[in-house]
């Protein structure tokens, strides 16, 4: 199997189905190993639950940070693989694991130093926080192990290779479900760990994939080096960071904005909130298959910008908006039938089915333009151009669904319904902007193709 894999040459259809199936598998994954870690904890009782779910935001934001540089060296390797410059690419994949690791250094120490401070600003309960201790102080010291691999996958996708990478999470989350209940409640003669336990299985099944990343990275890609001038280090760091910032950003802004939604259905009742959180995991389901399809669009992205073979990356913009369309208006129809059953897998409260229900016969219609917006995002990434998925995200959430929101839900007093249809709006409004950007990027930016390499 080749690991490292020309995506300026070739039919760019078979490139983009070959790279998102094995992206599926991986993005599920992922999802199971954070419903494994939940089921098994639940098990230990409701305050060791909810002493998990005050970990949660901390640990979110090691992971945005984590996303923001892979995607930064994601970005900058794939360019460097498309223009055919070598020591650029070992240059920037080694510095990208450096980067990880200091950033989960200073994360560990600031994090272990304040944990107490921290978890009282986000409302934990004073009798909750032996708990948190247990967990955080475990995953704290093993952050980058964790951090390390999503950095060194995000540099094997660059080159074109989705296969690897996810057949290492796959392995990792398979690991996380056998040794979750081994360490949490002490199975096969080991100690009764509990949420040390979920902690650790976390780290272990992790450690794996760090080793398994170094290795590929340093014997097979063979782009891991020492043998790098202080003036090529720097500009590896300026490059990566460039991107890794603005692009940690804007995958902040998801779950803030899920936050602010979560804040505006409360006001309607806890039956609300229940119904929408049951929403929004169909959502997160349903639109795995474009998630996995806008994190391959950004390598692609790179190594033809890095070619200047603009024309490459216009017609991939082109098969994946028609996808997301197509797999939006089918999921529309899905959705729009099975609602009410679906809801029931989730709850039996007849309110919170209701909400639930609603949300998904309005907001799947967008779904389409939610995945423009995401190929868009990403494209902009692997081009070298994070500001753009930033500022759509931001516009999104500040500029259109906020206002909207509020007008319809507590000004017009249409509840729910005004709260799902300002989601379904600021999706197509910022869908469409994000149409029209990369239209007219590629089309009349001839500086892609004829100006000096960025």
């Amino acid at each position: 199997m080749a690991v490292n894999i020309d995506l300026t040459q070739g039919d760019e259809k078979a490139h983009l189905i070959r790279m998102t199936l094995p992206m599926i598998g991986g993005l599920i994954a992922i999802m199971s190993m954070n419903l494994a870690d939940t089921f098994f904890v639940g098990q230990l009782g409701t305050d060791q639950l909810a002493a998990m779910g005050f970990t949660f935001p901390v640990v979110m934001v090691m992971n945005s940070l984590a996303f923001g540089v892979g995607t930064g060296a994601s970005s900058v390797i794939a360019r460097a693989i498309g223009r055919q410059d070598t020591e650029w690419v070992k240059s920037y994949s080694t510095q990208a694991i450096i980067i990880a690791l200091a950033i989960a250094l200073v994360f560990a120490i600031v994090g272990l130093s304040t944990t107490d401070a921290l978890f009282h600003w986000l409302g934990a309960p004073e009798p909750l926080l032996p708990l948190i201790h247990d967990y955080m102080d475990v995953w704290y010291w093993g952050s980058f192990l964790i951090v390390v691999p999503m950095v060194g996958n995000a540099g094997i996708r660059a080159t074109g290779n989705t296969r690897l990478p996810s057949t290492i999470m796959i392995v990792v989350a398979v690991i996380n479900l056998i040794l979750d209940p081994i360490f949490i409640f002490g199975w096969f003669g080991m100690p009764r760990l509990e949420l040390q336990g979920a902690a650790l299985t976390t780290v272990v099944s992790y450690s794996i994939a760090c080793l398994v990343s170094l290795y590929i990275l340093k014997v097979k890609l063979k782009v891991l080096t020492w043998d790098t001038e202080w003036s090529r280090l720097v500009k590896s760091w300026r490059d990566i960071l460039a991107v890794g910032i603005p692009a940690a950003g804007t995958n902040l802004i998801a779950p803030l904005s899920s936050a602010v939604t979560t804040w505006l259905v409360a006001q309607q009742g806890t039956h609300a909130v229940a119904g929408y959180s049951v929403g929004s995991r169909i959502e997160a389901f349903s639109l795995i298959v474009i998630m996995a399809l806008s994190s391959i669009i950004a390598p692609f992205a790179g190594q033809n910008w890095g070619a200047r073979k603009i024309e490459r990356l216009q017609r991939a913009l082109g098969l994946s908006f028609r996808f997301s369309l197509v797999w939006g208006g089918v999921l529309t129809i899905v959705l729009w039938l099975g609602a009410e059953p679906l809801a029931k897998l989730f709850t039996a409260d007849p309110l919170a089915i209701e909400s639930a229900t609603r949300f998904l016969h309005l907001v799947p219609i967008t779904f389409g333009a939610v995945g423009i917006m995401m190929m868009v995002s990403s494209t902009s990434n692997g081009v070298g151009r994070p500001i753009v998925g930033l500022i759509l995200s931001l516009a999104r959430l500040v500029v259109v669904y906020l206002p909207l929101a509020w007008i319809l839900a507590q000004e017009l007093k249409w509840g729910l319904e005004g709260i799902y249809l300002a989601i379904a709006f600021s999706n197509a409004v910022v869908g469409l902007g994000a149409w029209w950007w990369s239209s007219q990027f590629c089309k009349t930016h001839t500086q892609l193709a004829y100006s000096p390499h960025p």
